[in-house]
């Protein structure tokens, strides 16, 4: 008798012992789901979150080629007499010299043509006999073309490097380094022809 109560006791604790595994799988198997749907809806909000972002920088984009245009539109063209593939315009608290890039610089290059710095002295003592004080940003832009040959890595290292000799030589006619700023659209900002599109432009804040 008491041999078969110690074999009925021993029964019940295994049964208890595999009720009790049987329940921390069953635990287990959930927490695993649950792990696994809180990494799917983490994926999914980080893609939300990524489409996102891209939308924001995209109208960004776009809300700074709406600005230029109406700068654009805005601006209005005075006389100037500094030759061809030169456009002075008023617009806002700036004057804007727009310079064809041709009239600069041969395709692809950063080195100014010797005919393009007699242009650019006439520049320089016009705008430092009308504003001696004013600061200027020189801001290079390109067409849309990719580069092929020219050793840049892209067309807004290519518009940079353009603004910036026109730069270092307004800095040679008696310019305030301080005064001179620099910035390069690239191809983000085309005109009407590739040919007008390439340029650098002399903003001469004139407001301050």
């Amino acid at each position: 008798m008491h041999g078969r109560l110690m074999l009925i006791g021993v029964l019940a604790a295994a049964s208890s012992m595999a009720g009790c595994d049987t329940g921390n799988k069953t635990n287990q198997q959930a927490l695993l789901e649950e792990n696994r749907e809180l990494r799917d809806n983490l994926a999914s909000t980080q893609q939300n979150l990524d489409d996102a972002e891209a939308r924001s920088r995209q109208l960004e984009y776009e809300l700074g080629e709406a600005r230029s245009l109406a700068e654009e539109n805005a601006a209005q063209p005075v006389a100037t007499a500094f030759g061809p593939g030169v456009e002075v315009f008023q617009t806002g608290g700036e004057m804007i010299v727009r310079i064809d890039g041709d009239v600069l610089f041969d395709s692809g290059r950063t080195s100014l043509k010797n005919a393009a710095k007699s242009t650019l002295k006439n520049i320089a003592n016009e705008v430092r006999r009308s504003f001696p004080n004013a600061k200027v940003r020189i801001t290079g832009f390109t067409d849309t073309d990719p580069i092929k040959k020219s050793g840049f890595k892209s067309n807004y290292h290519l518009g940079f490097e353009r603004a910036y000799a026109v730069g270092r030589f307004l800095d040679a006619q008696g310019f305030d380094d301080a005064a001179i700023s620099y910035a390069t659209f690239g191809p983000d900002v085309p005109l009407g022809s590739k040919s007008k599109s390439r340029r650098v432009e002399v903003s001469v804040i004139t407001d301050e």
